[in-house]
């Protein structure tokens, strides 16, 4: 699990094991609004989508505003991965600072 390896914090949805996940991702970083940090990683050229993911009731359910959404395929690399870590820690640098 290198997201969570890397990234200290970061919460994960749905089965853990990646035979059971797939290569889509949602998650949150506690106390920043998934719509900020996919602002955030755009800002370094990374793609996420933030928002419900036609999963409203869900959302609903887990009291969670929105999620952010990695999707992850062949051909993602280690690169995009490490880029996509570097992203999020900026993003946390961001709005640590600013509260």
């Amino acid at each position: 699990d290198v997201l969570r390896a890397r990234v200290p914090g970061i919460e994960l949805y749905g089965p853990m094991s990646a035979d059971l996940r797939g290569g889509v991702v949602p998650f949150n970083l506690p106390g920043i609004h998934p719509h900020d940090v996919a602002q955030v990683l755009d800002r370094f050229g990374i793609a996420v989508r933030a928002g419900h993911h036609c999963t409203m009731p869900l959302h609903e359910r887990l009291d969670l505003p929105a999620t952010a959404r990695a999707s992850f395929n062949v051909y993602t690399t280690r690169a995009d991965i490490d880029a996509l870590v570097s992203g999020l820690r900026e993003g946390e640098k961001l709005f640590r600072a600013a509260s």
